[in-house]
């Protein structure tokens, strides 16, 4: 969306029906589990505007039930794939809590990709819940903080701090200094290099990237799925 989409706040509902931009099986690109087969849920819309977002979550008009929306998750998961990622936009921006409980009680994965502003009462308690927070702001939501598995950092050379080797610069404002929410020693990080959509800078984010790993330890992620040439 390039910082091109509105900002939409958290809603309430019963999570009966969600806004869905789309649903694909894949490999997962990035994170702890890339290279898994992987059934994508992408919900619509988000409460941040990311001035380099790349991905398109606002142009769908499909709201389906959620018998609907498990139906066509069902449709595409084969059996080999048992991990559901939730991703957006933010999908902790819907209630998403009901479609989560109805994949783990069909004995699914799930994984929860968030930039970590929001949370929603009544999330499960359950190992085959894996939470990805990928900070966009300062600061996290305080009851989700507890239930990261990995943070996730988008990495651009020249935009990283020399002490930790995280982001410097705002995910908001271009150009404007943040200081991104660090994650509490000991939590498992991984970065990933930005993709800014120019051959000469993409290396270059890659390489600061490989450099910010190796010095403080984080494991490295590419976009696999960009690589591969796939969604």
């Amino acid at each position: 969306m390039r910082g091109a989409n509105p900002v939409r706040p958290q809603e309430g509902g019963d999570g009966q029906s969600l806004w869905i931009q789309e649903v694909f099986y894949t490999l997962q690109g990035e994170g702890p589990f890339v290279g898994e087969p992987s059934v994508f849920v992408r919900t619509g819309g988000c409460n941040l505007r990311c001035h380099w977002c790349d991905t398109d979550f606002e142009s769908s008009p499909w709201r389906p039930s959620l018998d609907e929306l498990l139906a066509r998750i069902g449709e595409l998961r084969p059996a080999v794939c048992d991990l559901i990622v939730l991703t957006g936009g933010e999908p902790l921006r819907q209630n998403v809590v009901p479609l989560i409980r109805a994949l783990l009680e069909r004995g699914l994965r799930v994984q929860i990709e968030t930039n970590g502003t929001l949370w929603l009462d009544g999330m499960p308690d359950d190992p085959r819940l894996t939470i990805v927070c990928s900070p966009k702001t300062p600061g996290l939501h305080p009851d989700l903080v507890p239930r990261v598995s990995v943070y996730k950092y988008v990495l651009a050379a020249g935009e990283s701090d020399p002490g930790d080797g995280l982001p410097t610069l705002s995910t908001q404002l271009p150009g404007q200094a943040a200081r991104l929410f660090r994650p509490p020693p000991g939590a498992a990080v991984t970065v990933m290099p930005r993709d800014d959509g120019d051959k000469e800078r993409n290396v270059a984010n890659r390489q600061a990237c490989t450099a910010v790993a190796l010095a403080h330890g984080y494991r490295m992620s590419v976009q696999l799925h960009k690589l591969l040439g796939i969604a």
